[in-house]
C-alpha cells in the first residue's frame, strides 16, 4: 500500500498569502507603468509631475509595507481562517488604501 502524503492545510493557507502578494505587487507593476505613461495625458498635463511621480512614490512604499504587513500576520496566526482574514484581508484592504492615496495625491 503506498505511503500517503501529508499536506497541511496551514501551509496552503499561507501559500494563499503569498501568491496575493505576488499578484498585488504585479498589480503595482502595471498601474505604475499606467499611471506614468498614460497619467499626463488622462489628466490634461504636458508632462509627468511632481505629483504624479509622488502618487507612485507613496502607491509602492503602501504596497511594500502591506505585503510585509500580511505575510507577517499570515506567518504569525495558527489557524486558517486566522491566516485568510489576517493575511490575504490586509493585502485587500492595503491594496484598496494604495490606489485611494495614488489616485488622492496625483489628481492634486
Amino acid at each position: 500500500m503506498p505511503e500517503e502524503e501529508r499536506v497541511s492545510r496551514v501551509g496552503t493557507a499561507r501559500a494563499l498569502v503569498l501568491l496575493g502578494s505576488a499578484l498585488q505587487l504585479a498589480l503595482c507593476a502595471v498601474a505604475c507603468f499606467l499611471m506614468l505613461v498614460f497619467g499626463p495625458v488622462a489628466l490634461h498635463r504636458p508632462a509627468i509631475t511632481g505629483p504624479i511621480v509622488l502618487g507612485v512614490v507613496v502607491f509602492v512604499a503602501i504596497v511594500v509595507l502591506d505585503i510585509a504587513l500580511a505575510n507577517l500576520l499570515a506567518l504569525r496566526a495558527g489557524t486558517i481562517p486566522r491566516i485568510v482574514a489576517g493575511g490575504c484581508g490586509t493585502l485587500l484592504a492595503g491594496t484598496v488604501l494604495a490606489i485611494g492615496a495614488l489616485l488622492v495625491i496625483a489628481l492634486r
